[in-house]
């Protein structure tokens, strides 16, 4: 019996038709690439190298998340305090945080799979695509609006980040909600224009109360002179013409009115002199203030020949000022100096300075004289103050002299003090702020 033929292994339509379409080689191809892609696809979401899968056609795409995806990243992205967003290539949200939906009033799961574009007010998707538009790597910054729930609007800033992920290009999206630094600027800003306001208010205020204070000033000073000259005048012609009727008590009265008259007199030249000082405008130019103080040197020295000073005086010492001004100041000060050495054998007086790196100079005037207590030092500078009685020294002023040495030094920008000690010497330093102040030594 013969035994059957052997079973022969089936054949491939190829070998059946004896021929191969060139069509059924691409379908072959396409179909073994799905699967390696699938196989590829399936490896990734095993060892967790995606979160999520975008399926569909451009303009109809789903987006599904992985439950498998990285937790601790999650955890992190969800915990932020700021909003997180993946953006793919197209501008599909592929991911969001809790914080994201809270600022746009919207759960995170809705807004996954749904334009980026749709969380910004219409008039402001222009420069949020260019913001959006980075290159792998590439990061842009910038302040965007968040379209919120009920027509609500948040400030945010939006931080942009692109990068590749095997092959897939990926924007990472952070944004900071403005809403608190908004409020709070906008509660400086209204309170700095409150304070600007009040400080506005104050300043008209006490410019007003200076100027009614120096008219009131002058116009009492200058009603106040002619009864003075007439007190003084009439006390003199007293004493001349009828001193020896009078007799000695009388005559003690009269040189007593006559006295006060002078002083007062005196005391209201200063009052006048002080508020010139305070209107006065600056007229500010370079002063040489070395050769300012030859100057009234050589005018104490004539005055009173009969003393010996010596004046130590630096030279070269330039400062921007208003020339009268300065001036004034260099003679109450010399005076004074002058003054108070009365009782030396010996008297010196210096004048000097020193400069630092930002155009301030401090000048000083020095004396070996009978000096102060230091502990009085504040009186020195306030109107009507001396230290000294007044027929201690000759030519004890009425108390405004050091006054208007402060007055004049403040309205060009600088300050004044002064350090000395009891019968030991006194100095006054003054500052000055200015475009050519300095120290050109030269010969006087």
């Amino acid at each position: 019996m013969a035994s059957a033929p052997p079973e022969q292994p089936a054949k491939t339509l190829t070998e059946m038709t004896g021929e191969s379409h060139p069509e059924d080689r691409a379908e072959l191809a396409e179909v073994r690439a799905q699967l390696r892609e699938l196989q590829q696809t399936i490896e990734a979401i095993r060892t967790g190298g995606v979160d999520s899968l975008i399926v569909g056609p451009p303009g109809q795409e789903q987006v599904y998340a992985l439950a498998t995806a990285d937790r601790s990243y999650r955890l992190i992205v969800e915990a932020m305090n700021e909003g997180a967003a993946t953006v793919s290539t197209g501008g599909v949200i592929l991911d969001a945080n809790p914080r994201l939906g809270s600022m746009t009033g919207q759960d995170p799961s809705e807004l996954i799979g749904t334009p980026v574009l749709d969380l910004i007010p219409a008039a402001q998707r222009p420069a949020f695509a260019r913001l959006l538009d980075v290159d792998p790597g590439g990061s842009a910054r910038g302040e965007v609006t968040l379209a919120g729930s009920g027509g609500m609007t948040v400030p945010v800033l939006l931080a942009v980040s692109g990068f590749d992920l095997d092959g897939m290009f990926l924007r990472c999206l952070i944004l900071t909600d403005l809403t608190a630094q908004r409020a709070a600027e906008n509660l400086v800003h209204a309170l700095t224009v409150e304070l600007e306001a009040r400080v506005k208010q104050r300043t008209a205020d006490l410019e007003r109360s200076n100027k009614n204070l120096q008219t009131f000033t002058y116009s009492v000073a200058h009603d106040l002179s002619t009864p003075l000259r007439g007190l003084s005048g009439f006390s003199e012609l007293l004493l001349e013409e009828y001193g020896e009727l009078l007799g000695a008590t009388g005559r003690g009265y009269a040189e007593r009115i006559q006295a006060a008259s002078e002083r007062m007199a005196a005391v209201i030249d200063d009052l006048l002199r002080l508020s010139q000082v305070s209107r006065a405008d600056l007229n500010l130019i370079p002063v040489d203030l070395s050769a300012e103080v030859v100057a009234i040197a050589d005018g104490l020295r004539s005055r009173d020949p009969g003393r010996r000073v010596s004046f130590v005086i630096q030279d070269g010492v330039w400062v921007t000022a208003d020339h009268t001004l300065i001036r004034a100041v260099l003679e109450n000060l010399l005076e004074n100096a002058w003054k108070f050495t009365v009782r030396r054998d010996a008297a010196t007086i210096e004048f000097g300075a020193a400069t630092d790196d930002e155009a301030t100079i401090c000048c000083y005037v020095r004396d070996n004289g009978v000096g102060f207590d230091p502990a009085y030092v504040a009186k020195l500078f306030q109107p009507f103050q001396r230290l000294h009685p007044a027929g201690e020294f000759p030519g004890t002023g009425t108390g405004i002299g050091l006054v208007s040495v402060q007055r004049i030094i403040e309205r060009h920008g600088g300050r004044t003090w002064a350090k000395g000690a009891v019968d030991g010497g006194a100095t006054f330093y003054f500052t000055l702020v200015g475009p050519n102040n300095g120290i050109t030594p030269g010969l006087l």
